[in-house]
This record gives C-alpha cells, structure tokens and sequence, in this order.
C-alpha cells in the first residue's frame, strides 16, 4: 500500500480484486504458447516468428493486467476507507468512517461459489460513494468496515464524555467536604477538626463528620 497512515492509525485489512480477474489473461497467454508449440511443426517460414510476436504481445498485456491487480486495493484502518488503484500514476480516495452512510454489498451465484463480489461504499463527503468490483471476501470486509464505524462512535462518545467525568471528579475533589482546596472566605469561617481533621465552621460544637465535641 503506497498511502501513508496517520500517527495514531492503524491498519486492519488490505484486500484485491479476486483472481478470477486474471482468468483472461492467463487463458490467453496459454492459448497462444500452444500455438506457438504447433507452429513449430508446421512448415512456413512466417508461421512461428507471428506466433512469437503475439505470445510476446500477450504476455506483455498480461504483466499489465497483471499490475494492474496487483496495485488496485482496498485498505481498512480504524480510521477511514483507502481505495488505491494505478500503475504509473496513483489514484487514492478516503473514505472517513464517520461519513459513511451505506454499506452494500452484491454477489452473484458465480461470486458466492468463489468467494468474490461487488462492494459499494456511499458517504456523506464530496466523493459521494466508491465501488470496487469482484472484490474477494465482500462480506467479511463490510462487516469490518461496519464494525469500525461503531468502534469511531464509541471512541467519539468517549472523548465526549471524559471532559464531563473530569470536572465532576475535580469539583468534586475540590469542595470544603473532601479537604479540597476552599475559598478564602469560606477559610475564614472554617477550622479543622482535632479528632478526623475534616473541615467544618469555626463555631460548630459538634463535628458533622466524627459527631464528637469539639
């Protein structure tokens, strides 16, 4: 994967087209060396420099196609959606988790016997939705990718909630009640107790905490 991951990112799942994508290209490239084999027997001088010419073609055509799989990929992270593709030149969409809005995945009678099918990503963001055909393991991967945007909105709650957990801890802490640091009017009217060395009014007789005399 030639995307970079962000520092606090990490990388769950890279999956490629399956390889019934290749199935063209190999059927021909075995297609032409038997013929390339056959010509050897036959008698004309053009026969076998054409045949050779044409596996040569063919073969060039696949170690394209070949390419061509090789770097169209999509990558999971906890983050977002990266759907890569390109051999000279890369193009790369991100997907961020908390933008998508649809899931959907498609497989035909051929892709659930193989393990390979359609998967189309809609999000909220300008790209509007992404697909990537003949995928391998659809399912699994749109269970990943669902199963991470719940984890983005648990981890979103969090981050919103701890702020909250903070400060109702410190005030708490904070208050005359629990030895806290106080007010200096409140330190005016205030003294500690000799027996549990709470903090209580400077003309209580009673303590409200150890209820002895004081």
């Amino acid at each position: 994967m030639r995307t970079r991951l962000r520092p606090d990112e990490e990388l769950l799942a890279v999956v490629r087209r399956h390889w019934i994508v290749l199935g063209g290209p190999l059927a021909w490239t075995l297609l032409l060396l038997g013929s390339l084999i056959g010509a050897l027997f036959i008698r004309r001088p053009w026969v076998a420099p054409a045949a050779g010419i044409a596996l040569a073609l063919c073969l060039a055509w696949a170690a394209w196609r070949w390419l061509d799989w090789r770097f169209d990929l999509w990558a999971v992270t906890t983050q977002r959606v990266i759907d890569e593709s390109g051999v000279l030149s890369v193009r790369m969409i991100d997907s961020p988790l908390d933008k998508i809005e649809n899931v959907t995945c498609l497989q035909s009678l051929w892709g659930r016997m193989l393990g390979y099918g359609t998967l189309n990503v809609q999000t909220a963001a300008e790209i509007g939705s992404t697909t990537i055909e003949k995928v391998t393991r659809p399912i699994e991967l749109k269970e990943l990718i669902l199963a991470q945007q719940q984890n983005g909105r648990y981890r979103g709650m969090a981050r919103q909630v701890a702020p909250l957990m903070a400060a109702a801890v410190h005030a708490r802490t904070a208050s005359p009640a629990h030895g806290g640091p106080v007010g200096e009017a409140a330190l005016d009217d205030a003294r500690e107790c000799p027996y549990c060395a709470e903090i209580i009014k400077i003309r209580a007789r009673v303590c409200r905490f150890c209820g002895r005399n004081v």
